[in-house]
């Protein structure tokens, strides 16, 4: 089988292969074939009430932080940082 790659798909090839995380050009499209595998295994089954279901969660989330507040994304990864450093600290 010949298969023809954009100019730009060639390069990611090249760029993947460079990057020492596959070994060979069969390695890394075995690895990409699992992962369209899995991709259109999970999108095909999908379970429409579980996704209604999360929606409604997210929504309800959504409300619970406009009434009553709360912390935005990157305050708390800084207050989750700041606690393993003075955990880290401790230790020392």
């Amino acid at each position: 089988m010949n298969i023809t790659l954009t100019p730009e798909q060639a390069q990611i090839v090249q760029q993947k292969l460079q990057s020492g995380r596959y070994e060979t050009l069969d390695d890394l499209l075995a690895q990409a074939f699992q992962l369209l595998d899995d991709w259109e295994e999970h999108s095909l089954t999908e379970d429409p009430a579980w996704i209604e279901s999360t929606r409604q969660k997210v929504d309800a989330a959504i409300r619970s932080l406009e009434q009553k507040g709360g912390t935005d994304g990157e305050t708390a990864v800084n207050q989750l940082l700041d606690k393993f450093q003075q955990a880290r600290q401790s230790q020392q």
